[in-house]
């Protein structure tokens, strides 16, 4: 998604320039026999990892690894030492919940994490792995694991499989992991489906099928919030950044944490908004704590020691169990407020430091997410996780131990809730008071008459629901290795996808001109279908594109695909076709071509649902030169160059109706179609 969420992303450049910047940038290569190796190994050691057992070998190797007897084999032996320190008093039980929204899990977390990171070598890390995949929290051993292969230098591109594969139970309601552990009587079985496999398959409707209440407007967006790949996109952003790491121990880029915080959860909460325009709901409600929270929440889910999720009744009052996280919350939020009023921070040694710099952005968005960063976090807590915690209506836990987290506090399940979006509504309040204390742009800095918009235009744009298939059937249960092979288990959902199109876009230039291109699509009416100004909701347009394209002197004529967008892509892999490619490869039967980044935003998700008359959004395109690039490397989303400009640019700062336009803009309307289930005109 979506623009500069661009940070995250891969560049791509125009129409045939494109795929030289594809080449050079995105970084394809074909995989030679050391990165196959040990993308077997990391595909093993999931392999049905809540069960270490079933695969002998392996278990057997982690049961013999010793640790300290290596520990010269670790760069950082405190780390290892404060690891063996925390083992021999006990590490999270099997059966307990971990979240990353919790001290101890924190903590925990975090002693895992450097063991894993700071291994000298894979084969080290490796066995390492399996080590304390034989005797880690279940939970808390994948989350660090999967961080450790996010961030080590030595596992670069390392394909790792979707959440959903390997934890079903945060993506699938209780009735569906039900029918899956008995899948010949619940499923249809296809013969040699996928991958070789003999398959079941189960359909599957959404969490709130059963449980409704009339009122509760919000269940009509439950195809897009519950949407796997994008709960799956969602994991791996967080991951990316995660908030308990600094980022100089993890090599972040640097003085753009906090503004990508921001900014990226802008870009999602944006593109939630267009979808509630799609189904005829308007803006999201603001909440107070004294007074009832009005969307409720039944999640369906049950965490994989059968505890179920917290639900929320809907107009519900805050529980007594609350009031001193709201108290603190209100404290924390003052604070926030002054130092956006007032231009100035607090730190740790009690100094000063102003945020109306070309660094304070990243240093607001640190001290609102609450991160290793933040600049004073006592000072300042987290309003993030401190909002989780109250709009989840998670229960006291009795012990450290006992924890049953809400939905918002799991990464994989924080966009189902609507209480999500509500709080990210809140923050943003800081966002936007920062971005609109500062003056609208000058003529000068947006004006740029050597450019000249002559057209833009796009192929009809169609949005349907088609079907897809997930392989569940490694996070299920299983007696043995021979019954793990002999078929697969997989749960077919209907989701929002659209028609490939074009965007077309005829530029004039004076001269040679490397130039950035940015393509915004925003309402063209509110709830009501009364068209809006431009001017003051352009803070509701969605980034869905910036790429950098050298324009010749005289016409351009740019043909930009959809599959191109900055960080869009196909739906992961299945694991089990996937995996296979990696064996053949290792034998030299065939060749594994990878990219340079582990996932992209669900492309199927550009655009919102449509209607079968047509509905109507704004697309704005605005052009304007590079003088300078500035190159991002990111673990995730891949190696990214971009221009130097501010996030969302030029649509980061209020608008003056005077100066805000010019021959390198173009604002126009375009509609969205969506074509129904029996439209026999869909192929699924």
């Amino acid at each position: 998604m979506i623009g500069r969420l661009v940070l995250l992303s891969v560049l791509a450049i125009g129409w045939v320039d494109a795929q030289a910047y594809k080449h050079e940038y995105q970084n394809e290569f074909t995989a030679d026999n050391e990165f196959l190796l040990k993308q077997k190994r990391v595909y093993q050691i999931l392999y049905h990892f809540t069960q270490p057992e079933i695969k002998t070998e392996l278990y057997k190797e982690g049961e013999e690894y010793n640790i300290e007897a290596h520990l010269d084999s670790y760069t950082n032996k405190e780390a290892v030492t404060e690891f063996l320190h925390h083992l021999q008093h006990g590490f999270l039980s099997h059966d307990s919940i971990f979240s990353i929204y919790y001290p101890r899990d924190i903590h925990e977390a975090t002693h895992v994490f450097r063991l894993f990171y700071y291994a000298k070598d894979f084969d080290t890390f490796y066995k390492t792995a399996l080590f304390c995949r034989n005797r880690l929290n279940h939970q808390l051993f994948f989350f660090t694991f999967y961080l450790a292969i996010i961030h080590r230098p030595d596992t670069s591109y390392i394909r790792l499989p979707p959440i959903y594969e390997l934890g079903p139970y945060y993506f699938y309601n209780s009735e569906l992991l039900q029918k899956a552990h008995h899948p010949k009587e619940t499923g249809k079985l296809y013969q040699k489906h996928s991958a070789g496999y003999d398959t079941y398959i189960i359909p599957y409707n959404y969490s709130n099928f059963y449980l409704t209440d009339e009122y509760n407007y919000d269940q009509r967006l439950n195809y897009f919030t519950e949407d796997i790949g994008l709960n799956n996109f969602y994991f791996f952003l967080r991951t990316q950044y995660p908030s308990f790491l600094s980022g100089d121990e993890i090599n972040l880029p640097k003085n753009s944490r906090g503004e990508a915080y921001l900014y990226i959860h802008k870009l999602l909460y944006n593109r939630y908004y267009l979808e509630r325009l799609s189904n005829d709901l308007g803006k999201i409600e603001d909440y107070d704590y004294s007074r009832p929270f009005y969307p409720g929440f039944w999640p369906t889910l049950s965490y994989p020691n059968g505890l179920p999720f917290p639900s929320r009744p809907s107009n519900s009052y805050f529980p007594k169990t609350k009031y001193h996280q709201i108290h603190e919350s209100k404290e924390y939020e003052s604070r926030i407020s002054q130092a956006v009023d007032s231009g100035i921070v607090l730190t740790k040694e009690a100094k000063t430091s102003k945020i109306y710099t070309p660094d304070g952005l990243d240093i607001l968005g640190n001290i609102i997410e609450g991160n290793a960063d933040s600049y004073n976090p006592q000072y300042y807590g987290s309003i993030d996780s401190l909002g989780r915690d109250i709009l989840g209506f998670s229960g006291v836990p009795l012990t450290s131990e006992k924890l049953q987290p809400s939905a918002l506090q799991q990464y994989t399940t924080s966009l189902r809730d609507p209480a999500f979006w509500r709080l990210y509504k809140r923050i943003f309040h800081y966002y936007s008071k920062y971005k609109f204390n500062q003056k609208p742009y000058k003529p000068e800095e947006i004006q740029f008459p050597d450019l000249q918009i002559k057209s833009v235009s796009t192929d009809k744009l169609i949005t349907y629901f088609d079907h897809f298939d997930a392989t569940i059937s490694n996070g299920l249960a299983v007696s043995n290795e021979q019954e793990a092979e002999s078929y697969l288990i997989q749960v077919r959902q209907h989701r929002l996808n659209h028609k490939p199109f074009n965007v077309y876009i005829n530029i004039n230039a004076e001269k040679m001109t490397k130039a950035a291109i940015r393509i915004f699509l925003g309402p063209k009416y509110n709830v009501h279908m009364k068209e809006i100004d431009f001017t003051e909701h352009h803070n509701e347009f969605l980034e869905l594109d910036n790429f950098v394209y050298d324009l010749s002197p005289g016409a351009n004529a740019i043909v930009r695909n959809c599959h191109d967008f900055k960080i869009v892509g196909h739906d992961p892999e299945p694991s089990e076709i996937f995996y296979k490619r990696v064996l053949k490869a290792l034998n030299g039967a065939e060749q594994l071509k990878l990219q340079s980044r582990i996932l992209a935003f669900p492309e199927r998700l550009i655009l919102p649902r449509g209607k079968p008359e047509g509905l109507a959004f704004k697309l704005f395109v605005f052009v304007s030169p590079v003088s300078e690039l500035k190159t991002y490397k990111l673990r995730v989303f891949g190696d990214s160059i971009i221009d130097t400009r501010p996030f969302g640019y030029p649509l980061d700062r209020p608008i003056s109706d005077i100066d805000f336009h010019g021959p390198n803009f173009s604002l126009q309307d375009i509609f969205i179609y969506h074509k129904l289930e029996h439209d026999p005109t869909v192929v699924y």
